[in-house]
């Protein structure tokens, strides 16, 4: 199977309503009234566009406006607005239009999309049992990201 380009287009004009997951690319010009999540790919927020939930992805651009926090995982570039708190682990570059009403954290990879909720003072246990059961990864994990957050 040949690696092609994958990326799903939210247009302008269009409204979606609910939390919306992909295992590419995406580009959101229209309004997201929920969460998004790209699991691989770039996730991207256009000039004009808006997301009213937490955007989550491995390398994040925002050029329009995100209401909710923001977690990269690799790069970040915020060229836009964002109004929440910013979490990432790679870089983080400011454009000179970038708005920010929220706080800035780098942490580890471990800590960002993939971590699982552990609680506070199980820190050690939960290494343990990572290193104990390293499963193969399947090629998506967007069923994985579903049932996670049911």
């Amino acid at each position: 199977m040949k690696n092609e380009l994958n990326i799903t287009l939210i247009s302008p004009g269009c409204t979606i309503s609910g939390d919306m997951i992909v295992d590419h690319g995406v580009s959101c010009f229209g309004l997201l009234d929920g969460g998004l999540v790209s699991t691989q790919g770039l996730l991207h927020v256009g000039e004009g566009g808006l997301v009213k939930g937490t955007a989550q992805g491995d390398h994040v651009r925002i050029d329009g406006r995100v209401d909710g926090n923001v977690h990269a995982r690799g790069t970040l570039e915020i060229n836009g607005h964002v109004s929440g708190d910013i979490i990432y682990c790679g870089t983080i570059r400011l454009g000179p239009r970038a708005a920010l009403n929220g706080t800035i954290k780098r942490v580890a990879r471990m800590l960002t999309i993939e971590a699982e909720q552990i609680p506070p003072g199980n820190e050690r246990q939960a290494e343990q049992t990572d290193a104990q059961a390293a499963p193969e990864r399947p090629e998506s994990n967007v069923t994985e990201l579903s049932r996670a957050k049911a």
